[in-house]
């Protein structure tokens, strides 16, 4: 069943229509050149030397939590880094978008609401970069690595690949990139900050959100549809 098919969607079915798009945008090669708020890079390959495969991707997880991704392209091989980090960056706009709307919601619309339109819980699916992430192991074989982490306590492990360039162990999240990815996760971030614009303005009536929860569904949707449209055909089956 497409989305454009569907029922009017949940919280649950709209995680269910992206998480297929999360996980091809974690398992991709990607990086932002340049962002990072300014700052000079933490994780220069100096530094990024005296670190372990594990710590490697403990770092990593550090700086993608500051959004400082510029200082995430030391760790991350070169092949990758430029995509990773753009698809990374927005898939990060994308869930302070869903954030943003969701706090609103709850506060002037009601609970119920918020909980039918929150998409943010596939952000616990996100590989190495998951909301629960817990490193377990690693094991090193001349210039590559394998570091087993564990994804909100499930099982079976996973498994994270590193090389060692010049000294320096970066992560390696294999092939698998699309380019229609971090243009489709932007617009699909415009479309929750145009709801949260109407609802503020007046223009999306808050009570009649809260009478009818699914008039803020059903205007969720539609906004989120043209960056759906963007997302590569198999995601949005």
């Amino acid at each position: 069943m497409t989305w454009r098919e569907s029922a009017v969607p949940s919280g649950i079915a709209l995680a269910a229509a992206l998480a297929p798009v999360v996980s091809l945008a974690v398992s991709m090669a990607a990086a932002l050149s340049g962002c990072g708020g300014g700052q000079p890079p933490l994780a220069s390959p100096a530094a990024a030397g005296g670190l372990s495969p594990r710590q490697v991707l403990e770092r990593l997880v550090e700086l993608r939590q500051r959004a400082d991704y510029r200082a995430m392209e030391a760790l991350i091989v070169t092949a990758r880094r430029h995509e990773t980090i753009r698809t990374l960056a927005a898939v990060d706009d994308f869930l302070a978008a869903d954030r943003d709307l969701g706090s609103y919601v709850r506060r002037h619309v009601s609970i119920g609401a918020s909980l039918a339109i929150e998409s943010a819980d596939w952000a616990a699916n996100l590989e190495i970069f998951s909301r629960y992430v817990e490193f377990r192991g690693e094991t090193v074989e001349g210039d590559s690595a394998e570091v087993t982490f564990q994804v909100d306590r499930r099982l079976p492990l996973k498994v994270a690949r590193l090389r060692r360039v010049e000294g320096v162990w970066q992560y390696d999240p294999g092939p698998g990139y699309q380019p229609e990815l971090p243009a489709a996760f932007h617009k699909l971030a415009r479309g929750l900050r145009q709801v949260l614009d109407d609802l503020r303005s007046g223009r999306l009536s808050a009570e009649e959100c809260a009478a009818r929860p699914e008039r803020l569904v059903e205007e969720v949707k539609l906004r989120l549809t043209p960056g759906v449209q963007m997302l590569p055909a198999g995601a949005r089956e």
